[in-house]
């Protein structure tokens, strides 16, 4: 039997994908690895790996490249190789930092733990402009795409997106509190073989005490066959290249 496409959770954004022959690439790690890696945006859970140390080939957007002072290729829109990937990349919308009910949540844990909340304002002041970026890699006859959190019920770009990223093999998507529905019910736009739903915000909610729900939440609305994919966990997928 053939290898299947591996995809492992290393915590908050970090996951590391391996391909059947063995190639592998490292998204947003929150620790150093020594895999060639693909810093999807600036937020400090993302770039925590990096920061930590300059031992690995990496890609990201050139803004945060020059923050960070590292060499690297640069992740704008289009079409980029990265050693042994094809890499096609897009912008997108973020979602908004907080809605009215999430923003009383925020305030509270700011008042709750001043520190921490100074700290994590300190970092944010100091990042780059950056937009968050998708990724579709393709590597030996297989597209995998990584969607971040560009799916949520505020994406207005998301026909558009959808459009542009259609039928890849594996497809890897995040999903916000108070957006599973969205998330779930989105991912059908894009006709994957396979959809993994990943756990890419629960560690940092906990940490600052916001409430979290469980990735089945997303289940209900997402196509039949969507896996689900927590922190310390593995994911084995059998796909046939092109």
């Amino acid at each position: 039997m053939a290898e299947p496409l591996r995809i492992e959770h290393l915590g908050a954004s970090g996951l590391r994908v391996r391909w059947p022959d063995g190639a592998t690439l490292v998204f947003d790690p929150p620790e150093i690895v020594s895999d060639p890696v693909v810093l999807t945006w600036s937020e400090q859970e993302r770039t925590a790996g990096v920061r930590s140390g300059n031992s690995t080939e990496l890609a990201a957007h050139p803004d945060l490249l020059r923050w960070l002072g590292r060499d690297g290729t640069g992740l704008g829109a289009g079409d980029a190789i990265f050693g042994r990937f094809r890499l096609r990349v897009r912008p997108y919308g973020p979602i908004p930092w907080a809605t009215p009910t999430e923003a009383l949540r925020k305030t509270l844990i700011g008042l709750r733990s001043p520190r921490l909340a100074a700290r994590r304002l300190r970092y944010t002041l100091r990042r780059p402009a950056d937009p968050p970026l998708i990724a579709e890699v393709q590597h030996a006859g297989m597209g995998v795409l990584h969607l971040g959190q560009a799916v949520h019920r505020f994406q207005a770009e998301l026909p558009a997106i959808q459009a542009h990223f259609f039928g890849a093999d594996v497809l890897i998507a995040g999903a916000d509190f108070d957006d599973e529905a969205a998330v779930g019910a989105g991912l059908a736009g894009f006709g994957a073989k396979v959809g993994v739903i990943v756990d890419t915000v629960g560690a940092v909610r906990r940490i600052l005490g916001l409430p979290t729900r469980p990735l089945s939440a997303s289940l209900a609305t997402a196509p039949a066959g969507t896996l689900c994919l927590e922190v310390g966990q593995a994911v084995d997928i059998p796909v046939t290249p092109r």
